[in-house]
């Protein structure tokens, strides 16, 4: 008796790469960088930020912070990426809107063209809100530039949109929002013909092309100091006396810790406007 001998098929399985667990080995290197890079010491977050940086790594297959620190040193666009996911800051139309008419007034002694500088400019609110007390005060922007500047490339880039929610818009009377918005839906996106006097750049203060920008009448960082420990706090102020004109005024959060330093003087009590002591 013969048994036809059945065939057999064996179904091959491809193999499925084994995803590496995710090592924290490298946390510390990667605060330092950004420390080195743009003042921001995350130290005091290290909790909250290591959950967000490993989601970072997870989403773009990256299995430990040793391998984020050594790809970003040169990967110029995970590099940008990382400094977006870290300094996303939520700011408002007219936001301590006293400082700003004080240094709106104190334009009015100046001759010839008036240069403002917003570093960091955030998404562009406070820009556009200078623009907006300028004209409403002055009637022009003529004899005005606005600039603002940020590291993060994202809120730049919703700057030069400029698209904005109605949170961002809570504190505008509606005669200002017809003025210089014009509404669709749910967002509000500013007239550009109104403000060709403003511009944005993506710029670190750290770096040289912030303190090449030119001389400016008013320097406006507000809120940014206090994301910077003593020594990162006075590189700032020194940068800052770099760009400002000798009888100008800077202009700082009422949070922004400053520490001793020889270029600035406060003025006055209670006040947040600093001037140069030479």
């Amino acid at each position: 008796m013969f048994f036809r001998k059945k065939n057999v098929y064996i179904e091959e399985i491809e193999e499925q790469p084994i995803k590496e667990d995710f090592s924290t080995f490298g946390f510390n290197d990667i605060l330092y960088y950004i420390k080195r890079e743009i003042g921001v010491d995350l130290f005091v977050k290290r909790s909250i930020i290591e959950t967000r940086m490993k989601l970072f790594c997870e989403e773009r297959d990256i299995s430990s912070f040793k391998k984020l620190h050594d790809a970003v040193k040169y990967k110029n666009d995970l590099r940008q990426e990382l400094i977006n996911l870290l300094t996303v800051n939520e700011t408002y139309f007219y936001r301590e809107e006293r400082q700003l008419k004080e240094a709106i007034d104190f334009t009015q002694s100046r001759s010839g063209r008036v240069n403002i500088i917003c570093a960091p400019c955030a998404s562009g609110e406070e820009v556009y809100t200078l623009g907006m007390m300028i004209n409403e005060q002055f009637g022009s922007l003529e004899k005005f530039t606005i600039t603002g500047i940020d590291i993060n490339s994202e809120a730049i880039k919703k700057a030069n949109q400029g698209v904005y929610s109605q949170r961002s818009l809570h504190k505008l009377s509606q005669t200002l929002k017809d003025k210089y918005f014009i509404q669709n839906g749910d967002t509000y996106s500013v007239k550009k013909h109104l403000f060709s006097s403003l511009r944005f750049s993506k710029v670190n203060i750290f770096e040289n092309s912030f303190v090449n920008m030119g001389n400016f009448d008013i320097v406006f960082s507000r809120n940014m100091l206090i994301y910077f420990d003593d020594d990162f706090r006075v590189a700032a102020m020194k940068r800052f006396a770099q760009l400002l004109k000798g009888d100008g005024r800077l202009f700082l959060g009422h949070a922004d810790i400053v520490p001793k330093n020889e270029w600035f003087v406060k003025n006055g009590f209670g006040s947040s406007c600093y001037y140069s002591k030479s």
